[in-house]
């Protein structure tokens, strides 16, 4: 059979022979008509054929299949001469909808004919294939894909937007095709993102600059440097993980070389950045030393090569300042190689500075007390005087040396001068010749020489031929300190050898002697004494309490042998002939004693655990290993460990530690300290990182073992520096403050514990009011006890409430201040003065009734007007005014306050709502200050607008190098000698800072 039902899906040939079969049809059913007629006419019976009834339907049903696959042969005809870019694929999806939607209209039988089936299967087949032209039409394709796509299916054609039609995809038959077509497809997606990627890097890179901003040193401009690239190489490490991600996509293939590229051109970016930041570090550093310093005459083989340097530097900056394209400048040749030989450089012109400098601290280790430039600042100095400003650091209270010149015009050293004013004659002169760290370490043996000859001339002459007071008033603060101890502790020995040999009431005698000798003291206290006499008796008296308070003991438990642990366990000075030496003993620890002259710098009150604190820390001192308070703030870890230094006669250098602090900053202070013989107080150790604390537990180690085996020199760091074997480790820790770290068992370990409570505040008060004269001292310190006790149980909870040790002590110093200028009042009118003036500012308006109702319960009947300054009162007055404000007495009051307040404080926090007059009082008190003659000079700052570093300063990881921030460098400003007037306090400078 060939008619046009059975052409199987040769559509097209059906479609042709369709014609003719129906003339055929037609042809046949005229026959027909014709032999019906004729039988109707000679009355014969019709003849049936249902065979030609059954074809006439067939080829009517035919006829409407081939109808739609004419229409849409056409409409495909007319579809395939419309260009690729113009494709509207609605259109053809539209279309091929009607076609099937007329096709399904068609009555089932016709449906069921063969022919049906494959027009049905035309249809759908180019329906499917409109989505893959939907694929094709995606702009990832690029020409290497029509390429592949032609390989694949076997044809060929002109891939021309101008004459690019849909025929050539219509001859491809794709639905034959779809998963080359969607393998093709999703390559060129996937490659398009990779080429986004690639793109959006390059024009990163193409744009990227260099903040390039001026480099000042002070006021000074010293030429252009980099500003912050912190952005810079996050984008890189982003761009560089990027590209990463793409080389490892399996569709890289087209863009491997690119990626490849970048990656090698950002690693080199990268490695540039780095290194000129490390370059431009050094040059900071080295530039502030080198170019116009005193070090070009001390190193002019190191000046020379750093202006070679500074130059080829400084080409290179101006050369960015020119084109700061990031990629232009990294990239340019042989950069990364030029700033690679300005670090090594740099790095030996440093290591030249280290050289020059270590010998130096080698020589007189209290060098290391102060910074590289500091000490190139005195060592490129010909004036000896250089030293008098850098004083305060390498020694404990000492502000000068005072230099004489001698007959023969030589300039000497002959005296050391305390901050009090105190000063010690040295019995021989010390010559300044040679090199300063020779003289310098002339200077510190002489100090020391000198402190021993007058300490034993002091024990030799106790109460020879005077009184024990006059006697105090030939000699320094800290030399009568240590022959009273001396001459106490013999009497005691003195004693127990009387008791021994039957005098029964030799040691009741005894204290009975010493109540008499404190009853001399506190009353030459309250006659008329020069400052410096005054500081010294009362600094004798808080020593002689604790003293008297040891006897009374002895007498009330009948201590009677020398050997006893109440009296072993107390700090004994022996001046031991066998030595001709002053030593300490305490149990079973034995100390030599330092004669590091410390002027008049006070005592602390000894209470019970003062003494626990001693005896921890001299027996672990006996043991080589260091000591650890540890309690809350205010306390007294940090104050006892400095004055158990200052009764051994020893330097205590106290660091506050910080999260920035290294290994190698602390390796540096451990350094100074081995080789001064000095003790290091580490405040709040436990905010130093962990992993830094475990190399610093090694460093502490090696110190150690050289103490052990008692090594005059050994190997520390890398380098052979000398031992002192006085030095000792303490450490302080607040524990479970926030940002405090647990410490390693390695730290632990060095270290012996000691627990810090709140100290006995009752037994303070009573011996620092005894020692400022106050005779009522038993009575009065227990009403202030308790007046601070319900203080801080009734009134309110307020966060700058303090009625802790601080704020103690600094009544008790105005409460002296207010005896010694009124000595007329009543003892406990002056205290109650001192206070309600110390404690009244610092109360909130509700708490001031309840405050004054305490104070008028503990001093029932006194009162006290408050005391007014008439000049200062009229200058606030006169200054708000001025000002356009209003005059409210409350608000001169709190002036007034203020500047009581700043009496006895260093720091004073003003606190209130926003418009409530805090700058104005602070302000006003300024002004009043400068118009009745004290200069005041306010530096503004508000520390909410930078970080911690740029507030407080940061040490650089590379040179070592301190960076004072904005704080430390008006305090450094605040705190430097001009002259002698401004020095002895006639010239106030404060910084102010907001809402901290």
């Amino acid at each position: 059979m060939h008619g046009p039902g059975a052409v199987g899906d040769h559509l097209d040939e059906g479609l042709k022979i369709m014609t003719k079969y129906e003339a055929d049809l037609a042809k046949i059913e005229a026959e027909r008509q014709e032999l019906t007629s004729a039988e109707k006419l000679l009355e014969l019976p019709v003849s049936v054929f249902p065979g030609a009834s059954r074809i006439q339907s067939d080829m009517k049903g035919l006829r409407q299949i081939y109808d739609i696959y004419k229409a849409q042969k056409n409409a495909k005809s007319k579809w395939s001469q419309t260009l690729w870019v113009d494709l509207d694929l609605q259109l053809l999806q539209d279309g091929i909808d009607d076609f099937l939607k007329r096709f399904r209209k068609l009555p089932k039988d016709v449906r069921a004919l063969p022919v049906a089936f494959f027009l049905e299967g035309c249809l759908k087949e180019f329906r499917e294939s409109l989505p893959l032209l939907l694929d094709l039409k995606n702009e990832a394709l690029r020409d290497r894909h029509w390429k592949e796509l032609m390989d694949r299916t076997g044809t060929s054609f002109e891939m021309n937007s101008e004459n690019f039609t849909l025929e050539n995809m219509f001859a491809m038959e794709l639905h034959k095709y779809a998963n080359v077509i969607g393998d093709i497809v999703t390559s060129a997606v996937k490659e398009l993102s990779i080429e986004k990627g690639v793109t959006a890097v390059a024009e990163t890179w193409d744009n990227m600059r260099f903040g390039v901003q001026t480099y000042f040193k002070g006021s000074q401009e010293h030429g252009v440097i980099l500003g912050a690239v912190d952005e810079i190489l996050l984008n890189v490490d982003s761009d560089v993980m990027n590209l990463q991600s793409m080389a490892g996509s399996r569709f890289v293939g087209p863009f491997l070389d690119t990626i490849q590229r970048w990656e090698k051109d950002l690693s080199l970016i990268c490695e540039t950045i780095e290194v000129w930041l490390v370059v431009q570090r050094k040059w900071m550093y080295l530039e502030n030393i080198f170019i116009g310093g005193d070090i070009r005459l001390q190193l002019p083989e190191e000046a020379k090569k750093f202006e070679n340097i500074d130059k080829k530097f400084k080409e290179i900056m101006h050369d960015t300042v020119k084109g700061p394209k990031i990629k232009q400048c990294c990239l340019a040749p042989s950069r990364l190689t030029d700033l690679q030989t300005l670090s090594d450089g740099l790095e030996r012109c440093q290591k030249s500075l280290n050289d020059y400098l270590d010998p130096k601290r080698n020589a007189f280790p209290r060098f290391f007390l102060i910074s590289d430039d500091e000490l190139l600042s005195i060592l490129g100095s010909s004036d000896p005087a250089c030293v008098q400003e850098h004083m305060i650091k390498m020694y404990d209270n000492i502000v000068s040396l005072r230099f004489d010149v001698e007959s023969g015009g030589e300039t000497v050293v002959a005296a050391m001068v305390s901050a009090e004013g105190e000063m010690m004659e040295f019995r021989s002169s010390v010559p300044v010749v040679g090199r300063v760290e020779e003289w310098m370490m002339a200077v510190l043996e002489e100090m020391r020489r000198t402190n021993r000859l007058i300490t034993k001339e002091a024990i030799f002459h106790y109460c020879e031929d005077r009184s024990r007071v006059e006697w105090m008033l030939l000699y320094q603060g800290m030399v009568v300190l240590a022959a009273n101890q001396v001459w106490w502790t013999w009497e005691v020995q003195d004693v127990f050898k009387k008791l021994k040999k039957g005098e029964k009431h030799a040691l009741k005698n005894y204290a009975e002697k010493m109540h008499r000798q404190i009853d001399e003291l506190v009353t030459r206290i309250t006659q008329p004494l020069r400052r410096n006499d005054r500081r010294k008796i009362n600094t004798v008296l808080i020593i002689d309490v604790h003293a008297r308070d040891i006897v009374d003991s002895f007498v009330e438990n009948s201590i009677m042998d020398p050997e006893a642990f109440e009296w072993e366990s107390q700090l004994r000075f022996y001046w031991l002939r066998k030595h001709d030496d002053l030593f300490v003993h305490q149990c079973s620890a034995s100390f030599s004693y330092g004669y590091e002259y410390m002027g008049l710098n006070g005592r602390l009150v000894i209470t019970p655990l003062t003494d626990r604190i001693y005896l921890t820390l001299t027996q672990a001192l006996s043991m080589y290993l260091g000591g650890a308070p540890a309690g809350p703030a205010g306390t007294g870890k940090t104050e006892s460990t400095k004055d158990l230094a200052k009764a051994l006669g020893l330097l205590c250098v106290v660091t506050n530690c910080g999260e920035g602090m290294d290994y190698m900053a602390v390796g540096k202070i451990f350094s100074g300290l081995a080789q001064c013989g000095a003790w290091g107080c580490f405040d709040e150790f436990n905010r130093i990182d962990a992993s830094v604390l475990s190399v610093i537990s090694s460093q502490m180690q090696t110190i150690r073992n050289a103490l052990i085996l008692h090594c005059k020199r050994f190997q520390f760091e890398g380098q052979e520096i000398s031992l002192d074997d006085r030095m000792g480790i303490f450490i302080t820790m607040n524990p479970g403050y926030a940002g405090r770290t647990e410490l390693p068992e390695s730290v632990k370990a060095l270290f012996r514990p000691v627990v810090v409570i709140v100290p006995d505040l009752q037994q303070i008060c009573e011996i620092m009011l005894f020692s400022e004269g106050f005779l009522m001292a038993k009575v009065l310190a227990k009403k202030m006890t308790v007046l601070y006790k319900l203080a801080r149980e009734q009134l309110s909870k307020q966060s700058h409430y303090d009625f802790g040790l601080r704020a103690l002590k600094s009544v008790l110093m105005m409460a002296g201040e207010l005896k010694r200028g009124s000595p007329d009042l009543e003892e406990d009118v002056v205290l109650m003065r001192a206070l309600r003036d110390m404690n009244l500012p610092k109360f909130v308006f509700d708490d001031v009734p309840l405050f004054l109702g305490l104070i008028s319960d503990l001093f029932p009947g006194l009162d006290c007007p408050r005391v007014r300054y008439p000049n200062f009162n009229d200058a606030v007055e006169q200054i708000l005014e001025d000002n356009k404000y209003v005059v409210v007495p409350n608000q001169v009051d709190k002036v007034v306050q203020m500047y009581e307040t700043m009496m006895t404080r260093h720091t004073t926090m003003v606190v209130g709502p926003t418009g409530g007059g805090k700058s104005v009082v602070i302000s006003t008190l300024c002004q009043a200050q400068t118009k009745t003659g004290l200069q005041t000079k306010l530096y503004p700052l508000n520390p909410k607008a930078m970080s911690v570093t740029e507030l407080y300063g940061v040490l650089d990881p590379d040179t070592r190098d301190w960076t004072d921030g904005i704080l430390s460098n008006i305090f450094r400003d605040i705190n430097k000698p001009t002259d002698k007037k401004e020095r002895s306090g006639s010239r106030g400078s404060w910084c102010l800072s907001p809402a901290v």
